[in-house]
């Protein structure tokens, strides 16, 4: 009688499991669907947030690669800039009334300068402009003020090194003298 008590309840059991109230079959499907369609969602914005941070990253790496290439001769670039300083303090003092050997060695020498200034050009160097050009402390040094009758206030009116520019970059700001 113990077994055949075990195997009602054992009936008993699945029949209670039988009369448990089930879900129709199209709404359990449909909040299976319903949950996928949730999760491919969510698996979509995922994907839409990598992606954009990926091209971030790639323009960003370019941006970088570009500055690097740009810039990278920076240092060699600058130290050029006493020799094209010695240049011009060479042709100021020549003097006024001088050889025709010192004239053609001055213009050979001003030719050799054009060149050198023309080659670092090729790599994005240029002067800054100075002489006449409102004072920018950006891209002006000054060592003095001076008056001066024929030149508005806050104004260069005389340059004592060259500055120079490295794409948009300062490499060295040019020494002047402003009017008060």
């Amino acid at each position: 009688m113990n077994a055949k008590k075990k195997t009602k309840t054992k009936v008993e059991a699945k029949a209670e499991v039988e009369e448990k109230p089930k879900a129709k079959p199209g709404e359990e499907l449909e909040g299976q669907i319903r949950a996928a369609e949730e999760e491919a969602k969510n698996h979509y914005d995922k994907l839409l947030r990598v992606m954009a941070e990926f091209e971030n990253f790639k323009k960003r790496m370019e941006r970088e690669k570009t500055e690097h290439l740009q810039y990278s001769n920076e240092k060699v670039l600058a130290d050029m800039l006493p020799v094209l300083d010695d240049f011009d303090r060479i042709l100021e003092h020549i003097p006024k009334d001088h050889s025709e050997d010192v004239d053609n060695l001055a213009h050979g020498m001003e030719l050799v300068r054009k060149n050198m200034l023309s080659a670092l050009a090729k790599h994005g160097l240029h002067e800054v402009e100075a002489l006449g050009s409102p004072f920018d402390p950006n891209v002006h040094e000054a060592v003095s003020t001076a008056a001066a009758d024929d030149a508005e206030s806050n104004t260069v009116i005389e340059v004592h090194r060259k500055g120079y520019l490295l794409g948009d970059r300062l490499l060295r700001a040019a020494m002047v003298t402003v009017s008060k």
